[in-house]
């Protein structure tokens, strides 16, 4: 193989281009009627690890190293790039499908970006909370961030317009000096909701100083809360 690799992702990305209020691109990870992304058993992907990861992007604007959730430095043999990125010597939150090749050392499969949701204290013209599927709110490995994998109904439109939004909001009523209130918003956008669509979003907690944190989320069942406790490292 080349060592320098352009890696063609496995999976979609959904109609409209979606994108979180703070501008964002928030990529989605489709998987119609739920399936797997990858066939499971012995076939190609049979091994294949999936991790969420903080990606450096070299001065080439390819993928040298990651830094995985669970604390892992893995340096990427070959190195190699994504069509999304555009910025060179900067870092991208992504979920990294690899095989490890020996220790500390890993293949890409394919790379695809992750949202990085920052709170806001107001959104102009009002934040929307339209209902979505949670599938899991999670802390990380490492500690450093909030992760949410979301499914989110979707489907083909002629609607060039039709845009789905997610966004973080700061609940400045319910936060007080030692806890932090969050709410999730998302605007559906005018997109039909025929299929579900997996995505996931991070949240750093690196500038969040109160020692707990509530996470709100309108779904599809109602309302739903998780609070966790900062650890500040």
């Amino acid at each position: 193989m080349d060592s320098k690799n352009v890696l063609s992702p496995i999976l979609k990305t959904l109609p409209g281009n979606p994108v979180c209020y703070a501008l964002l691109l928030l990529c989605f990870m489709v998987s119609s009627c739920q399936t797997d992304s990858y066939e499971k058993g012995e076939g190609e992907y049979s091994l294949m690890t999936a991790e969420l990861v903080d990606a450096h992007v070299g001065s080439d604007k390819y993928v040298d190293y990651v830094d995985t959730d669970q604390g892992d430095h893995l340096n990427m043999d070959p190195h190699f790039t994504m069509k999304w990125i555009d910025t060179a010597d900067t870092t991208y939150r992504a979920i990294l499908y690899y095989n490890q090749s020996e220790a500390g050392k890993a293949n890409a499969v394919s790379m695809s970006r992750v949202g990085v949701l920052t709170p806001l204290d107001s959104v102009k013209g009002g934040a929307k909370t339209d209902p979505i599927h949670i599938e899991s709110v999670w802390m990380s490995g490492n500690r450093k961030y909030l992760n949410l994998r979301m499914r989110l109904m979707t489907g083909a439109t002629d609607d060039e317009e039709a845009r789905q939004r997610i966004g973080l909001l700061n609940d400045l009523e319910a936060s007080t000096k030692n806890h932090t209130a969050l709410l999730l918003c998302h605007d559906q956008g005018g997109q039909p909701e025929y299929y579900s669509a997996t995505s996931y979003a991070s949240i750093p907690l690196s500038d969040i100083k109160a020692d707990t944190l509530t996470l709100s989320i309108n779904t599809y069942d109602g309302m739903m809360t998780r609070t966790f406790v900062i650890p500040h490292i």
